[in-house]
């Protein structure tokens, strides 16, 4: 397999908090109300910003399925803070790298008990998927490949267990780069090379090699 170096920036989750005046704080004229105005549609201006980066959008010419697309991931981003229990985002990252999209993700969260999440994996065979790769998938691992959207196991049993994970933001979201050692052939003879596997949500974003 020919390796080429892959530029992936792995997104580190950030939130941003508004600051807001009291309505009986004595600062409400018509001037600051403006003021503060400016600064929310500022702030949503610079977060749909960020978020189109983060899918690797173009921010200065979205299209209405681009802004929907941004309007699920921020929605994703605000369910996903609103995880509170220990058991709610330890079933969340177990579930994480089979969910296929945001809407996915979206239908998950959005439901309000463990049990009922639990409900909803049962009935879309969440599971099922670990076990049976599409055929896509299957031929990657067979041949000892990855590729993009790759979720983390289909890698191990393809390139079996990383010599090292390093984590970015809450471990529970899954944004992790693994780092793999192997030797290649070379005209020179084999030499060591070093790879490393940039995950988003459990799910390959990109590689590159050293």
């Amino acid at each position: 397999m020919k390796w080429m170096s892959f530029l992936v920036t792995v997104p580190m989750l950030a939130g941003c908090a508004g600051f807001q005046r009291s309505a009986n704080s004595g600062y409400g004229s018509d001037g600051v109300q403006y003021s503060d105005s400016r600064d929310r549609s500022s702030s949503r201006d610079k977060a749909v910003r960020q978020t189109a980066y983060e899918l690797g959008k173009d921010p200065s010419s979205l299209s209405e399925s681009d802004l929907e697309d941004i309007r699920n991931r921020q929605k994703v981003r605000e369910l996903e803070r609103s995880l509170s229990s220990k058991k709610e985002k330890e079933q969340y990252s177990k579930v994480l790298p089979w969910l296929k999209n945001d809407e996915e993700k979206i239908s998950f969260l959005s439901i309000p008990s463990l049990e009922g999440r639990q409900q909803w994996m049962n009935s879309h065979k969440i599971w099922d998927r670990s076990q049976a790769p599409q055929a896509e998938m299957k031929d990657l691992i067979e041949t000892q490949d990855i590729a993009i959207g790759m979720p983390q196991e289909y890698v191990k049993r393809s390139w079996g267990e990383p010599a090292s994970v390093e984590v970015s933001g809450n471990p529970i979201y899954k944004n992790e780069r693994w780092k793999y050692q192997r030797f290649s052939s070379s005209p020179e003879g084999y030499r060591k090379e070093t790879r490393f596997v940039y995950f988003e949500g459990g799910r390959v974003v990109g590689w590159e090699t050293e």
